[in-house]
């Protein structure tokens, strides 16, 4: 009896170095990860001393114990392989997420790029009419046109005028609903934005960025199956009481009768496959702050919806 106590003891430390083992070899990754992986040695070293700690209701308690302590040792052998396997799994994980997060931040660069363009051509525009206007105001001075100097001093009032107003209080926000403005503007795309975003709230810049980005981002691509003059996209976001809402509507294709996929199965109704790992960061974000995302579709029409705490 001795004997197969020891052996118990034995598979116990050694499940045990292998769940020390399993904690070294996913340091790299966030604590809550690694205490979820650890579940697995964990209900190992569970079933071997439950084994053992049957040993008063069973009359061949020994056999029991003999066999659980075998398979501990056996799993505690095994179990590097399998770690060295859910090890590349987590990295391919975080390779796919890293990779959609570069390609969101070329796509926002792409964007902001046509923001500034736009905007460097709309300042040659104003130099241009600036000059004309003071021009004419020049040449009506030398004339003595009073009408044409008033008419050229309005012109070019008109001409330096303060841009429109920013589309919400928030800077970062806000530059980048304009960013994608434009983007909507150069593919035909009509955009509606109704968005109170407060300067101060609470909520950190890089995840409002890519909420409000990865859902433009869907609305967009998704608008961009349908021809020119049936693209719309409606955005709507305000913080209500203690929570904060996000909703973006658009315009989809019809629905295909084909059977989908296993990974359109996976992603979100209505949402293009491509986009599942966005739609994922987006819910992680909600439910970080708990929240929530949903994402509905009734006919031509997809709606997008998160909220978060703040």
């Amino acid at each position: 009896m001795n004997s197969i106590i020891v052996l118990g003891a034995i598979a116990v430390g050694a499940l045990a170095v292998s769940a020390a083992y399993l904690m070294h070899l996913l340091r790299a990754l966030p604590l809550s990860r690694r205490l979820l992986n650890l579940l697995m040695p964990a209900s190992q070293i569970a079933f071997v001393v439950c084994a053992f700690s049957l040993r008063p209701y069973f009359g061949h308690w020994q056999t029991m114990a003999f066999s659980a302590a075998l398979m501990g040792i056996a799993c505690a052998a095994l179990n590097p392989l399998f770690f060295r396997t859910l090890l590349a799994a987590e990295r391919a994980d975080r390779e796919a997420e890293r990779a959609e997060l570069l390609e969101g931040q070329i796509a926002a660069q792409e964007h902001y790029d046509l923001l500034m363009r736009r905007m460097h051509d709309e300042a040659d525009q104003v130099r241009a009419d600036l000059d004309r206007e003071l021009a004419g105001i020049e040449h009506a001075l030398a004339t003595g046109n009073t009408d044409a100097l008033q008419a050229h001093l309005n012109g070019a009032t008109f001409a330096v005028r303060t841009p429109e107003a920013l589309r919400c209080a928030h800077p970062v926000v806000a530059a980048l609903l304009n960013a994608k403005a434009v983007w909507c503007t150069d593919q035909h795309i009509e955009l509606s934005i109704s968005a109170e975003v407060p300067v101060d709230l609470s909520t950190p810049d890089v995840e409002l960025c890519a909420l409000f980005a990865n859902a433009l981002d869907n609305a967009v691509h998704a608008a961009l199956a349908l021809p020119e003059g049936e693209r719309w996209i409606r955005l709507a976001a305000h913080p209500a009481k203690e929570y904060f809402l996000l909703e973006v509507e658009n315009a989809c294709a019809p629905q295909r009768p084909e059977k989908p996929t296993q990974r359109q199965r996976t992603a979100a109704p209505g949402a293009l496959p491509r986009h599942g790992l966005g739609l994922s960061i987006m819910r992680e974000i909600a439910e970080r702050h708990d929240g929530n995302l949903t994402c509905t579709r009734d006919g031509d029409t997809f709606c997008l919806s998160a909220i978060w705490k703040l």
